[in-house]
This record gives C-alpha cells, structure tokens and sequence, in this order.
C-alpha cells in the first residue's frame, strides 16, 4: 500500500482560492468569503482588495481581523491602500494605521484628506514615528525610508555596541538589524558596520576600528528613481537617508526599491498607451472606463487629424484608387518602428542612461537607422508594389514614401520623449499616441503629396 505523500498540496493554489473568495463575495456570501481571505498569503490577500469593489470591500473588512487586513494593506499600492483606509469605519483607521509600518501609514496619511490625515494622526499611537515622515514626498527618499534603524556612536565598544542592538532588537524587531549605522559625537554618519562584522569582531575593539568608512548615502528630497539606481549599481541592502546636516534620518532598505522598481516600469508602461496605473485587469468597471477613455478620445482627435490629411489629397485618390491600398501600410510599418525607437529611449531615460549631450548622437544614430531600414523595408514594399499592381510608379512613390516615413519614427521616437523631458514632462506619458500620429500625418503627406506630383505617370503607368 502507498504511503500518503505528507507534502502533498491539501488545498487549491493562490489563484484558484482568489477567484473562490471572490465568487463568495459575488454571491453574498460574506461569513464564508473572510474565513477563506484569512487563510491566504498577504499578498494573495491584497490582490483580492484591490480588485473588489467598494460594497464588497467593505462587506470584507467588517468581518477581517484588524492585523490580516494590515498585513494585506501592506502588499498593495497606496491608491489601493487609501481605498481600503477609507471604507473602513473612522474609529478602526487610527488602530489600522498603527500597525501598518511607519512609511506605508505615512503614505496613507498623505493621500487622505485633510482633516481626516489629522484626526486619525491624532489617535495614533506610533503618531511621533509617523509624523516626521509626512513632511517628504512619497515618492522620494524621505517618504520612501523607514525610522527604524540601528545608529550607534563610534567610541564605543563591540561589546556595547552588541548591548545597544539586543536592546533594540527587543523593542523593534530583528528585521532591521542586518545593518548598523556609525555616527560621530555630533549625530553626523560616519561609517557603517554590519552585525557579522560586529559578531566577528573581538569584544574590546572600538567600533571606529572595524566599520567602513566609505558610505554612500542619498539626501531624503532625492527621487525614488534614482535611490534605485544607486541600490542596484552599488548592491546595497540598506542604504542610509540623511538630512542638509549629514544626520542619519533613516534608510531604504531593498524590499521596498523591488516595489519601486515594479510600480516605475508598469508606470511608465501604462503612460505609453494611455492607462491609469491604478488600474486592475478584474478590478471595477468604471475606474477603468474613467482610465482609458480620455487617452482614447486624446488618439481619436489624432486619427482625424490623419484622416483630414487624406481628404486633402481626395481627388489624386479617386485618380489612382489603387494608392488606397498602401495608406495603412505606410502607416502601420511607421507606428511600428517609431515604437521600437520611442519604447528604448524612455527605457534609457527611466535608467539614467541618457544625458542631456547625448542628444545629437542619439539623433543621428536613429537616423541612421532609419535610413538603413528604410531602405530594406522601402524596397521590399516597392517590389511588392510592382507585382501586385503591375505599375512602376506606384511603386516607386510606395518605397520611396515607405522609406522617408521610417526616418520619420526613428527621428519622432527619439525628439518626443526627450522633448517631453526638457519641459518638465515624464517621457512617458502617451508618447505612444503622439509618436504614431506624426508617422500617419507625415507619412500619409509624403505618400499622397508624391502621388499627386507624379499622378499622370501613375495613372498612365
């Protein structure tokens, strides 16, 4: 007789329990919908609220222990995060935010209204920890860091520095141990060391003596993007925050430069096509039609500006009825590779990759590019063109037009996003939807503008 396999998975996978939860709550049936939410991971757990609508997220709440419901809060975005701190009745918000961690009640605290931030702050009982932090903006390294952290002065010992932080450790926790920041007598950072190369170490030895002195920290007004990029250059796990006077004032710690990471590179994504990044594929139907609509009526003005470029050239096409059948070749071969350049370039830019004299090489190479693709791609269409229709010149106008609007991407895709930069602009932001319309526009003049010059051969040929 077989043994039964003890490890053998007893219940549905993440996904599957998500979707039974959310099927409980379609059906009403509330009880059974949190007894299944409590048995989940946070991050299943956070997936679930995000996606819920307000009856249903509020049905859940009411039936959740406190702590799961700040566990899953945790995991979620602060959009979502502020949804779930406002359903939830106001005398729960102050004991809900209490134990959140610090920066993510803080985050919570900016976004919420007013009086509503300074009431709950007000029955907070970690409010000093949380206070400070709402002075920065979420999205740079002051909002981004956490207060708790070890510093310890650089004239003690190991053994009392070992003292300090079995201390702190009892108070705070052990997660945020692994690093210990040295200071000077006046508060100034002025090395790190960490807790192996303190176990390590012989007991009587000066902390001075054994820490690294080659620091590298961030200001708390520096950008989250750039606090990545340094974490990632450098590999650090830990990386110091500090104050105009050099005090350490807290750190960033890498779980939450992941999240940065993740929440940049969907930002950037969703900007390129015109999609709220608040936005989840099952979550509530008219927060997505309040997404996408607008960018859609911003690309529909767009495709009439290209279609009035055609009715400009109406009677050259009534001559020629066979240009028609390169008008969405033109096009579509143009939006294609202006979205090659235009996705590489704000990719660069999002990395810090790109300096602002880089500008005139950049351009050059991609009009380079173009050329050579232009010409690959022009002749094939031409080739195409001729035996198809059997006209010489219809393919001529084709390749050349088909060629001409390919420099066009590459120029557009590089000249949008970093236009976009120089005024203030994320690069991101649809430049998807501008990209395409100056190749449909230009591309559509050249082709239609060459077959009105050259109308009588066409039509003769």
């Amino acid at each position: 007789m077989e043994e039964p396999n003890l490890h053998e998975q007893t219940q549905p996978p993440p996904a599957e329990l998500s979707a039974i939860v959310e099927r409980l709550l379609d059906q009403r049936l509330y009880d059974e919908a949190a007894v299944r939410f409590t048995r989940l991971l946070p991050p299943d757990q956070a997936d679930i609220l995000a996606n819920l609508s307000i009856e249903h997220l509020a049905a859940l709440i009411d039936r959740i222990p406190l702590e799961a419901l700040a566990h899953a809060t945790e995991e979620l975005d602060t959009g979502a995060a502020v949804e779930v701190s406002q359903t939830i009745p106001d005398g729960l918000l102050p004991d809900l935010l209490d134990v959140l961690s610090p920066q993510v009640a803080a985050d919570v605290l900016r976004a919420l209204p007013q009086d509503v931030a300074d009431t709950a702050l007000d029955s907070m009982d970690a409010a000093e920890e949380v206070a400070p932090l709402m002075a920065y903006e979420d999205d740079d390294a002051g909002g981004l860091m956490t207060p708790e952290f070890i510093a310890i002065q650089e004239h003690v010992t190991v053994s009392q520095a070992m003292s300090h932080i079995r201390a702190w450790a009892e108070e705070f926790g052990s997660a945020n141990i692994s690093q210990i920041f040295i200071v000077d007598n006046d508060g100034v950072m002025t090395g790190t060391a960490s807790l192996a190369q303190l176990v390590l170490a012989l007991p009587f030895q000066y902390v001075a003596l054994i820490m690294n002195r080659d620091v590298i920290s961030v200001e708390t007004d520096t950008d989250q993007e750039e606090v990545a990029r340094i974490m990632e250059r450098y590999d650090i796990h830990r990386l110091p925050v500090v104050d105009e006077s050099k005090h350490i004032v807290g750190m960033v710690v890498i779980d939450d430069i992941i999240d940065v990471f993740e929440d940049e590179a969907t930002e950037d994504m969703f900007r390129m096509i015109g999609v709220n990044q608040g936005e989840r594929a099952l979550g509530p139907f008219w927060r997505s039609v309040r997404s996408r609509l607008p960018w859609l009526c911003v690309n529909l003005a767009t495709a009439i500006a290209a279609g009035l470029m055609i009715t400009i050239f109406q009677s050259t096409m009534v001559k020629a009825v066979a240009l028609v059948a390169f008008l969405p070749v033109i096009a579509g071969q143009g939006g294609i590779a202006g979205t090659q350049t235009l996705t590489l370039i704000v990719r660069s830019i999002a990395l810090g990759e790109l300096a602002a004299g880089n500008a005139k090489r950049l351009l050059l190479k991609e009009l380079g590019l173009g050329l050579v693709h232009g010409i690959v791609v022009g002749l094939l269409v031409a080739a195409i063109a001729f035996a198809w229709m059997g006209n010489p010149w219809l393919a001529l106008v084709a390749g050349v037009a088909m060629m001409a609007n390919m420099v066009v991407a590459g120029i557009s895709g590089v000249l949008v996003p970093l236009g976009l930069r120089a005024l203030k602009i994320d690069p991101a932001l649809a430049s998807a939807v501008a990209v395409t319309t100056a190749t449909d526009v230009i591309g559509f003049l050249i082709y239609l503008g060459m077959a009105s010059l050259m109308i009588t051969l066409i039509v003769g040929g």
